[in-house]
């Protein structure tokens, strides 16, 4: 009778393992048929752990697989209704699935399955970075390198090819969510494979810029530019670099560099004009603002800059002139002679700095108040009331 009654539990036992087994078996046909909330309902019936029955199912791979496949459905059909994020669930439950295989036998379908996964990852994160949402760009570029970066998906000669498009792109996004450090790590393998290398250094410069990491800025910089000397990015931002550390001399170095690459950048001499200017060298600093002048009459800066020499040095020499006696006449006469020629020489410099300069321009008002001295200095009253009354103008 024990025997009967044993045989009985294990046939009793046998059939429930079947029938659980079974519903893997049905959920996919309700993938098959198109109805994916009935498909899901059932494969998450074969992995509830509250319920006894599951237990021969919970630990099938093959439950695990079908459930991925699934979950990809639904992501494909968009059924946010009945599952978010499906697409990224998809990937846990392959993994599942790869864990409990230990006898590898579900390993060549599991192979596709993620194959077809992979691609719309990279659909999904192209996709999202179309829409501007990056973080979830990112989150599924870096799922994509996930499943190249898995045992299973080692292509069968064994060598490993790198994703770099891939692994570039995830570094972009993650740089436009500001997830920089993120975007370093990404930048930095994507350096190491030579794939957009200046640009993986400039974006590792920005987000360490971003996080105020100041050693690591000068660091890359000028780490990228050894490796890529051409790289015009870097270089400008090397220049930049030293210009806001007050290196002049350095950033002059660089600026001629940047000048024999690309010849006809007025910016560069303009730039170089200013650094000049700021170390004292102000007959060099005046021969290149001209020069940027003469490549790009439409930049402002050398305008201004030139007619702030001029004028700074009028003023000194007038300045010296009052500070003489008064018996010094012919110098105190030829000091003021002087300054009126170098403010005759600011003079059609600053103007031609207030017609470009926009009411957004923090230098308008003192390109204004200068223009109001030389005015005065050379006798030129029209002019004189003329400026005033703007200047007027825009203290109200």
């Amino acid at each position: 009778m024990k025997r009967i009654v044993t045989l009985l539990t294990l046939l009793f036992i046998t059939a429930a393992i079947f029938a659980q087994k079974g519903k893997v078996t049905s959920a996919l046909s309700y993938k098959e048929s198109g109805d994916l909330k009935k498909a899901w309902e059932t494969i998450e019936e074969t992995i509830d752990p509250e319920n006894k029955r599951s237990k021969s199912s919970i630990d099938w791979p093959r439950t695990w697989e079908a459930r991925g496949q699934i979950l990809h459905a639904i992501h494909r059909e968009d059924k946010t209704d009945i599952v978010d994020d499906a697409l990224f669930k998809a990937l846990e439950s392959y993994q599942k699935a790869i864990e409990l295989d230990e006898k590898e036998r579900y390993l060549k379908s599991i192979k596709v399955d993620l194959t077809f996964l992979q691609t719309d990852f990279s659909n999904y994160a192209i996709n999202a970075y179309n829409k501007e949402d990056f973080e979830t760009s990112y989150k599924a570029f870096e799922k994509y390198l996930e499943i190249s970066d898995m045992p299973l998906m080692a292509p069968d000669n064994g060598v490993q090819v790198a994703d770099s498009a891939i692994i570039y792109n995830t570094g972009l996004t993650a740089f436009k969510a500001n997830e920089y450090e993120t975007a370093i790590n990404y930048f930095k393998r994507a350096a190491e494979i030579d794939y957009n290398g200046d640009d993986s250094y400039y974006y590792i410069y920005e987000s360490y810029k971003a996080l105020g990491d100041s050693a690591k800025i000068f660091e890359t910089l000028n780490e990228g530019f050894t490796k890529y000397p051409d790289s015009e990015p870097i270089l400008v931002e090397l220049i930049n670099y030293y210009l806001d550390q007050g290196n002049q001399n350095d950033a002059i170095e660089y600026l001629d560099r940047a000048i024999a690459k690309n010849p006809n950048n007025a910016t560069y001499y303009s730039a170089k004009g200013s650094a000049l200017d700021k170390i004292g060298r102000q007959d060099e600093a005046i021969e290149i603002y001209k020069k940027a002048i003469e490549i790009d009459s439409n930049l402002n800066t050398p305008f201004y800059n030139l007619g702030v020499i001029f004028y700074n040095r009028g003023v000194d020499v007038v300045n010296e002139a009052n500070e003489l006696p008064p018996s010094a006449v012919k110098e105190y006469d030829e000091k003021i002679a002087e300054g009126k020629e170098h403010l005759k020489q600011a003079l059609p410099y600053m103007e031609k700095a207030l017609e470009k300069a926009s009411d957004l321009d923090s230098n308008k008002f003192s390109i204004m108040e200068s223009l109001k001295v030389i005015y005065y200095r050379l006798q030129m009253n029209d002019k004189y009331d003329e400026i005033s009354k703007k200047i007027e103008g825009a203290k109200n």
